[in-house]
């Protein structure tokens, strides 16, 4: 995900998020699976940081 040096905004971790969520419907690959999940995971602890900060 390209961020220019900067965090990722909440548009571009929702837009990563469905593309993950996209690529896994369809992976057969254990281990893609894997890589797949852990960065997904990354992705949604972001998502929360996001909305932790806006409280």
């Amino acid at each position: 995900m390209e961020t220019n040096g900067s965090l990722p905004s909440l548009d571009q971790l929702r837009h990563r998020q469905t593309e993950l969520v996209t690529a896994l419907s369809v992976e057969t690959s254990t281990s893609s699976l894997a890589a797949l999940s852990t960065e997904l995971e990354s992705i949604l602890e972001q998502i929360q940081q996001h909305g932790s900060q806006r409280m």
